[in-house]
């Protein structure tokens, strides 16, 4: 209860429309088990998060993915998968891995689409890193429509992963069906404290995303130095393209920094094996980084 108000009162959101979740993946698992049966289908975009495959099979369904377009999720793309069968549409926005969003405009075209039956789950875990004002966070979709979800964490720029923390918010009668599937030990008092106090410590949040904007404009222009093409990103992290040339690609690129103890994603797992997501971490993580990575190339 503590949490829910303080995350109503920094959100200016309605207390009975905000369920907690076990890690904003939780609620991704519990949304696909109230809501989607065998014979289901379920939409996500080709570079979303895995977690939406991953419930959406777990449950039962069928998942049907929507081509993304330039790592970009696409409207028209999702609109056209849609069929009767569809219960839920995933989307992340900005998305993991490709650090990409989309517009506020193209968010409520794709909720005024899609029919009222058909839930639109919007994990923004990435939102409070965003500084663009054609960006939606998903919340006063949720306030006005009934079949939208808005999901976000304290993972990410409050840096509470290892506590499993995330939230929810929606019409009353979702989050009541949710309530009656989610397990009754999902949060824990630990995790509870220290998201009331983060979500307090507007000055962290404020650093926090003041460094962000600064290293990630000096991590483009070093890139860009070394010929390396990214993915532009509002997030918090960088998708980097290595070359094909198997010396330097980046299966080994990512062995080398391992082995200097700087720890990057591999991402062939969503079939972009050229390719490397880079978190923005310290001044000094950011310059070893890049260091190794000049070393890395003279090889």
């Amino acid at each position: 209860e503590e949490l829910v108000g303080a995350i109503s009162k920094r959100y200016s959101l309605d207390k009975k429309k905000i369920i907690l979740g076990n890690g904003s993946d939780e609620l991704i698992s519990i949304l696909a088990q109230t809501f989607l049966g065998y014979n289901d289908e379920a939409i996500y975009t080709e570079f979303g998060f895995l977690q939406f495959p991953q419930a959406i099979s777990i449950a039962g369904a069928m998942g049907v993915v929507a081509n993304d377009v330039n790592h970009t999720a696409s409207v028209d793309n999702i609109l056209s998968k849609i069929t009767k069968k569809t219960k839920l549409i995933f989307i992340a926005n900005p998305n993991n891995p490709t650090g990409t969003f989309i517009s506020k405009n193209e968010i409520i075209r794709l909720q005024e689409s899609i029919p009222k039956n058909i839930l639109l789950v919007y994990d923004a875990a990435y939102s409070e890193f965003v500084v663009n004002d054609d960006y939606i966070d998903g919340s006063e979709l949720a306030e006005k429509h009934e079949n939208v979800i808005m999901l976000r964490t304290f993972s990410k720029l409050h840096g509470l992963a290892s506590l499993r923390l995330g939230w929810g918010y929606a019409s009353e009668t979702i989050i009541e069906n949710l309530m009656k599937v989610r397990g009754p030990f999902s949060v824990n008092a630990a995790a509870i404290m220290a998201g009331v106090a983060a979500l307090e410590d507007l000055e962290f949040q404020k650093k926090s995303v003041k460094h962000n904007l600064k290293w990630m404009s000096w991590l483009e222009k070093e890139l860009k130095l070394l010929n390396l093409d990214f993915q532009s990103s509002i997030t918090n992290f960088l998708l980097i393209k290595f070359p094909v040339e198997y010396k330097y690609s980046a299966e080994n690129a990512e062995s080398f920094l391992a082995s200097k103890g700087i720890l990057v994603r591999g991402m062939k797992v969503y079939g972009l094996s050229n390719y490397l997501r880079v978190s923005i971490g310290t001044e000094e993580e950011n310059i070893k980084f890049i260091d190794e990575l000049k070393t890395f190339f003279k090889k």
